[in-house]
């Protein structure tokens, strides 16, 4: 799900941004000009130019850019990434990669045509965001060596995932343990050895994960009311839902709503 769309000049110089955390995953390219990204833990910052990072949603970051100097960007927040860039990008805290000026203008190309899709969004612009979140995984991960040959590791992905893709078909059915397991063909007991290995969680946990994730482009792109929501996303009331979601984000379903993020805009100049 696709959360947050922008692109533009930035005067990182003149407006540096801290390092903070974001609720979602960010991919940021700068497109022409450079800019460096900041951590919280780091030394000098590095100036880039043509350059993609991906950071996970509790690593804290912020971006810096010499004097006047400006850059142009395209950023893209998305709930969810593709497993391997989720497990790769935690590993290392997170990804970034340089891109050759065929693809910047490229991320600059995808950027303007998920507009229309991420501001009227229908069925197909689900589609367009995992299309999108493929593509931006891809370019991330290039730098990056991988074995050919299939792994155990690799088996017990292509199981969850298999698994995760059932799940969120009946998430309305409030499927138990047994009865997701038996759809994949294996015993409750492989099933958590299975996501332990590929996930370092528990099913259960990646199941609430799945219907929060629902849940929250229910409340972004609809007006349906929270037992609505709730029914949906397999929870047994809205009570129920309510007390999960805010135990997960730390504020209630209507709160979050409310907060939804509108597109940047640079502070006003002052003096």
């Amino acid at each position: 799900m696709l959360r947050y769309l922008g692109s533009g000049v930035r005067r990182f110089g003149l407006y540096p941004i801290p390092p903070h955390q974001r609720a979602d995953w960010e991919f940021f390219a700068v497109i022409r000009g450079r800019c460096a990204s900041l951590l919280s833990n780091t030394k000098a910052p590095v100036l880039r130019e043509c350059h993609l990072w991906v950071f996970p949603p509790e690593t804290a970051h912020g971006w810096f850019a010499p004097g006047t100097s400006c850059c142009h960007v395209a950023v893209f927040h998305f709930a969810h990434v593709p497993p391997l860039v989720d497990r790769i990008a935690r590993q290392h805290g997170h990804l970034d990669a340089p891109l050759t000026a065929a693809q910047a203008r490229r991320l600059a190309s995808l950027e303007r045509d998920l507009r229309r899709p991420f501001e009227y969004v229908t069925e197909r612009s689900q589609l367009l965001f995992e299309k999108a979140a493929l593509e931006l995984a891809l370019l991330a991960l290039a730098p990056i060596s991988f074995a050919t040959d299939e792994t155990q590791s690799d088996l017990a992905v292509r199981k969850v995932e298999a698994c995760l893709r059932w799940y969120s078909d009946h998430m309305s059915e409030q499927p138990k343990l047994e009865h997701v397991a038996q759809a994949v063909h294996v015993s409750p007991s492989h099933l958590r050895r299975l996501f332990w290995q590929a996930r370092r969680e528990n099913p259960l946990c990646a199941f609430t994960k799945l219907r929060l994730e629902r849940a929250m482009e229910l409340l972004s792109h609809s007006s349906l009311k929270l037992d609505a929501i709730a029914s949906k996303c397999g929870f047994s009331s809205a009570a129920d839902f309510c007390r999960v979601f805010k135990n997960y984000n730390n504020v209630t379903p209507d709160a979050w709503r409310r907060s939804k993020p509108g597109p940047y805009t640079e502070p006003a100049a002052t003096g």
